[in-house]
């Protein structure tokens, strides 16, 4: 005996289905929006339903998907059962095939199997439906042929009701996360690695740039950092023992001298002079007030140092206070008793002293103390 041949039609719409369901994010009703397989895994749909058939169009969703009110967890499988379907569909059998007529490819004797793993997600539809969010809200399945991955909800369409979830950093109201409490961001069966915010999230999209401007955003949205984020990945790159070659060369750490001395607004775009550089250079003994644990003998300065530091000082005297207080200049350059005198004024000073006074007579004081007696 013979097997019924697949009919074309039904060996069309397979490959349609399975292309969709299996191979790619299908996108959103949101143009440009992806389902990740990170969230959705792939599915294999093997059964025909047309949701915008008029017949089924008139049908309440919970006709068909009974469980759906019920549900508290994600992976509760709701699609329809065959008893659900038989109520209407008895006497769907024209062809001799009542089989075929849902199952896409059956070829007489196999019923081709369908794979719906459940989304990586936390989820309850019953808590939504007590609020009154309608299905179609979140599934915008009213003009689709098969429902596929296409048809479950982004993140950004929970972010019309659940913004101000997302601002507070209750990223575990959806997402699963690892015994340490912070989000599930790889999962097995997923080939698009690991998990990242969009870019519409705060500017969050963690793209080449976002090597630069993280500085700026975890400012801003540090509670959500955290979330996937440990204070331990930030401090392996900013506590000054180690470096990112994502954006210095591997060498850097004994060439930065170099771009330093040049004084390159580029390095204080992200990195603190005041608390950056000086806390390194304390910790490495190279300034006046590292611990006495610490090495000595590793001067910041080059020898011969003290015959050029005036006109460095003179350059870039923001790069000096960097590291030195104003009392590290007075211990030598203090005048009336306060240091030992040596004078920081140019030749022919006396000259001009009287206008510098009246302009600022702060940085008199620093060395001269009582300044009386130089305005006689």
């Amino acid at each position: 005996m013979m097997k019924p041949r697949m009919k074309p039609r039904r060996a069309i719409a397979l490959a349609v289905l399975l292309a969709a369901a299996t191979f790619g994010a299908s996108r959103s009703q949101e143009p440009g929006a992806l389902r990740s397989t990170l969230v959705y895994p792939p599915q294999r749909i093997a059964i025909a339903m047309n949701h915008a058939h008029p017949a089924h169009a008139r049908l309440r969703c919970t006709r068909c998907h009974q469980d759906a009110l019920q549900s508290e967890q994600s992976r509760d499988l709701l699609i329809p059962r065959e008893a659900a379907c038989v109520g209407c569909h008895a006497e769907t059998n024209r062809d001799g095939d009542a089989c075929g007529y849902c199952h896409v490819g059956f070829d007489g004797t196999t019923v081709p199997a369908s794979s719906f793993p459940p989304p990586n997600l936390t989820f309850s539809h019953r808590a939504h439906a007590r609020r009154g969010v309608g299905c179609l809200e979140c599934h915008a399945v009213g003009d689709a042929g098969v429902a596929t991955r296409s048809h479950l909800p982004t993140m950004r369409d929970c972010f019309r009701c659940h913004a101000d979830d997302g601002d507070r950093g209750a990223c575990d109201t959806c997402h699963l996360t690892v015994p340490n409490g912070r989000m599930q961001t790889r999962f097995a069966h997923s080939v698009d690695g690991r998990m990242l915010p969009p870019a519409w999230l705060h500017g969050m999209d963690h793209d080449r740039d976002f090597e630069v401007r993280h500085r700026w955003v975890a400012a801003d949205q540090g509670e959500l950092c955290a979330q996937c984020h440990s204070e331990r990945e930030c401090v392996d790159c900013h506590d000054g023992r180690g470096q990112t070659r994502r954006v210095h060369q591997n060498d850097f750490l004994t060439t930065h001298a170099q771009a330093a001395q040049r004084n390159q607004p580029r390095c204080s775009s992200c990195h603190t002079v005041q608390r950056f550089c000086t806390e390194c250079h304390a910790r490495m003994g190279m300034a006046t007030f590292s611990a006495a644990t610490v090495a000595a003998g590793r001067a910041f300065h080059p020898p011969g140092w003290d015959a050029q530091h005036g006109a460095e000082a003179r350059r870039s005297m923001a790069q000096c206070s960097s590291c030195h207080a104003e009392r590290d200049c007075v211990t030598c350059h203090g005048a009336a008793g306060i240091g030992i005198g040596i004078s920081p004024h140019p030749p022919g000073f006396a000259s001009r002293c009287r206008d510098a006074l009246g302009d600022n007579p702060r940085a008199c004081i620093t060395c001269h103390g009582d300044v009386s007696a130089l305005c006689r």
